[in-house]
């Protein structure tokens, strides 16, 4: 069935806009009506692009309140590893459906995912009918058995993975090693291998402290990004490499990822929660050719998933750190926000136009954030809150339409059931 938005606020003026399977075919005044259609009175709403969360962890959702203010590798080692020795599939499953969830509610369609139990976090995407890349992460810490492990199990999931019968198009499988620090030398570029022969992204923390590269320096006598550099691993990767956080960059690294044209993930709130910095060099990178795009973290550093929120702290900090209110004006925040990371995943959205993918969301003008409506964008971004949206579209099919979505009670009650098993206090 065809999708008729019929006059919305777009750009500034009032327009319909048409849908056909999963694609914007018609944008203007005039369409013609088709006889088999879905009309959205969009009389009332503005409409805009939905948002693209480039690093998550979403079944984190679960962690949401634990274990909060410490210092991050304290928080990991004492708090959220040992938890994460309960988690099972059923606890990530109902997790990521949680996480879906939130972000549908505040005007997400794309996340880019790196956990465990891929297969229940990939289940549970479909279920919610939104765009996720499932990362298969691990560690080895060095350890030469557990690095033929994890070769192991990520060949295996490759190969044999119920993913594969998802028979879901919005869903693609991820390379995600969790860190430098974590991973040793030989898996990350074995990896790096592995990604570049079935072309998938490669997905990383890194720089996310000022700790992370003085260890690095006393271990490779560089910089992390340096060293992956002298692994081969950003000339390979390439345009498929996503660093996530990128925080503390020099001026060398900043134009070698910019060599490469490499994908980056700011996630303020996390950094700044976690204590680990607020000068991202924004830019810098931008001018050096890297694509900068942003992300929540897990619920269990950010708290939250709202990518709404989010690009407001990330727009606030520019102007801030750099004393510039001219700095990552409205219309370059939500870029970041929305179509570079689409562009990083390859997938024609976060633009409303003919011919793009129909990932959108409408914002109710009636919502106090939009009252006066003197600049719909600046609104968006420095006033309104994500109760302001009213209606998601994720490939041409409505996944919340008046803030409701399908199953959020029983999501809701199943994520307050299964907590219980993952946090035993």
């Amino acid at each position: 069935m065809s999708l008729f938005i019929k006059d919305a606020l777009l750009d500034g003026k009032t327009t319909s806009i048409l849908i056909e399977q999963d694609t914007i075919v018609g944008i203007g005044n005039d369409l013609p009506m088709p006889i088999d259609v879905n009309v959205i009175d969009a009389s009332h709403f503005a409409v805009l692009p939905t948002f693209a969360n480039m690093h998550t962890h979403a079944a984190m959702t679960l962690f949401r309140g634990y274990g909060d203010d410490h210092p991050l590798q304290e928080w990991l080692n004492e708090w959220i590893w040992p938890a994460e020795r309960n988690l099972d599939d059923e606890i990530v499953y109902w997790g990521t459906r949680l996480a879906c969830l939130e972000m549908i509610k505040s005007g997400t369609t794309l996340f880019n995912d790196m956990y465990f139990f891929p297969d229940a976090a990939a289940r549970a995407v479909v279920d919610s009918g939104i765009r996720a890349m499932i990362g298969f992460t691990g560690f080895d810490f060095g350890d030469k058995e557990g690095a033929e492990k994890l070769k192991k199990d990520i060949t295996e999931w490759f190969d044999n993975s119920k993913f594969k019968v998802q028979n879901s198009k919005l869903l693609t499988p991820v390379v995600a090693p969790h860190a430098p620090y974590t991973v040793s030398d030989s898996t990350l570029k074995w990896l790096s291998n592995f990604a570049a022969e079935r072309d998938l992204l490669y997905h990383i923390h890194m720089s996310e402290t000022q700790k992370e590269v003085e260890d690095s320096l006393l271990s490779h006598g560089t910089r992390p990004y340096r060293h992956l550099a002298d692994l081969g691993i950003l000339e390979q990767c390439g345009e498929r490499f996503i660093g996530a956080h990128s925080l503390h960059l020099d001026n060398e690294e900043i134009n070698l990822l910019g060599q490469h044209h490499v994908t980056v993930v700011h996630n303020p709130n996390s950094n700044l929660k976690l204590g680990s910095g607020y000068r991202f060099m924004y830019n810098e990178l931008r001018d050096a050719g890297v694509n900068v795009t942003l992300g929540t973290d897990g619920c269990s550093s950010s708290n939250n998933l709202d990518m709404l929120e989010a690009t407001k702290t990330m727009a606030l900090l520019q102007k801030g750190w750099r004393g510039d209110p001219t700095a990552m004006p409205a219309k370059e925040a939500l870029q970041v926000a929305s179509r570079n990371g689409f562009k990083a995943t390859g997938i024609n959205a976060g633009k409303i136009e003919v011919g793009a993918k129909a990932d959108l969301l409408l914002v109710d003008l009636d919502n106090i954030g939009f009252i006066p409506n003197n600049d719909t964008l600046s609104n968006y971004i420095y006033a309104a809150h994500s109760d302001a949206i009213n209606t998601v579209i994720c490939n041409g099919q409505p996944v919340m339409q008046n803030r409701k979505v399908k199953d959020e009670a029983t999501i809701k009650e199943e994520a307050k059931r299964v907590v219980k098993k993952l946090i035993k206090k």
